[in-house]
């Protein structure tokens, strides 16, 4: 499945002072605190983007903003309570690419994924790692294939739910080598690490962004990353490409929305002030030392990229008729 390549978005609006603005804040927003929701477990590739930007915006803006973790159903209990609350700008969704394959999965959502969310900004893009523990036999995705062949049904692997992507991430490398691995959902990367290194599970897949100090300080070894290029940050990790497996480019973007019916005005100013964000240096920084790919730009990029994603997983579910249960 082909993806539109995202990198080469820009970068946001500039880095013009809220004082020099060309427009005005609109009305006394924000006028009380911001709160920002991630519907996974504490501690994951998603709650780290979110407290990074939640930081960064009451920097920038003066606001409080506050970040929630509401985890359930990979991902579909925060983005319902999102997508029901007040559409007045204080109740926004720190969004992943678990919400595009829930859209793409599940039939009966309590939220249209489309006429519901009102798209605020696309933040990042990362690659995912599949990693394995340490003392793992596995250096490689292609010693980990041809175990898998030899003993199906025997090699598990954690992930932030049914849907996730890290569970249908994982289900597109088994499809695209052409081997079986046992799923075992969790609420969220971080409850999915714990039992990896606990040795409960065989493999997590996850963002580098959330998997890089695991890598770094030796808790885990990277088997592959998602992509055609090495991250900097990981120089040592091969891609899959690189070990044979063509074609297995899914990584996990983060995104801010709302519920549809925020004023424009209020949308605009978001906008313009988390770009801003995005090009401050110590948000580049922290992103680019995690492997973190800045995207920015418009709302309408943003759900550009949704749609466009929404369609690409269901067309792999159709086609490698992967079981949600």
């Amino acid at each position: 499945m082909n993806r539109r390549d995202v990198l080469r978005s820009g970068l946001g609006l500039g880095l013009a002072s809220l004082a020099t603005s060309p427009w005005a804040r609109p009305g006394q927003y924000p006028a009380q605190p911001i709160k920002v929701v991630v519907p996974f477990a504490a501690g994951g590739g998603g709650d780290t983007v979110a407290r990074v930007m939640g930081q960064g915006l009451a920097e920038m803006t003066g606001a409080s903003v506050v970040v929630e973790n509401r985890p359930g159903a990979a991902g579909v209990v925060g983005s319902s309570y999102v997508l029901k609350s007040a559409p007045d700008g204080y109740t926004l969704l720190n969004m992943s690419n678990s919400y595009a394959i829930q859209a793409a999965v599940t039939p009966q959502l309590p939220f249209d994924p489309i006429r519901d969310l009102q798209p605020i900004i696309m933040v990042a893009r990362t690659p995912n790692v599949l990693v394995v523990r340490k003392d793992s036999p596995f250096h490689n995705a292609q010693e980990l294939i041809a175990a898998a062949n030899r003993d199906p049904d025997r090699y598990t692997h954690g992930s932030a739910g049914v849907g996730s992507i890290a569970h249908l991430g994982v289900e597109y490398f088994a499809f695209l080598a052409g081997i079986k691995l046992v799923h075992v959902p969790y609420k969220g990367s971080s409850q999915a690490m714990n039992d990896l290194l606990g040795g409960s599970v065989d493999m997590v897949l996850s963002s580098a962004t959330f998997l890089t100090p695991y890598i770094a300080s030796g808790r885990v070894r990277a088997l592959g990353m998602t992509g055609t290029e090495r991250l900097p940050t990981l120089p040592d990790v091969q891609t899959f490409d690189e070990q044979g497996i063509k074609g297995y480019n899914v990584g996990d973007w983060k995104a801010w929305g709302g519920p549809k019916g925020i004023p424009p005005d209020v949308v605009q100013y978001l906008n313009e002030e988390l770009n801003k964000v995005l090009k401050t240096k110590a948000v580049i920084e922290r992103f680019t030392a995690e492997g973190t790919l800045i995207i920015g730009g418009s709302p309408q990029h943003m759900m550009d990229l949704i749609e466009q994603d929404i369609a690409g997983w269901k067309k792999f579910v159709a086609l490698s008729k992967v079981k949600l249960e």
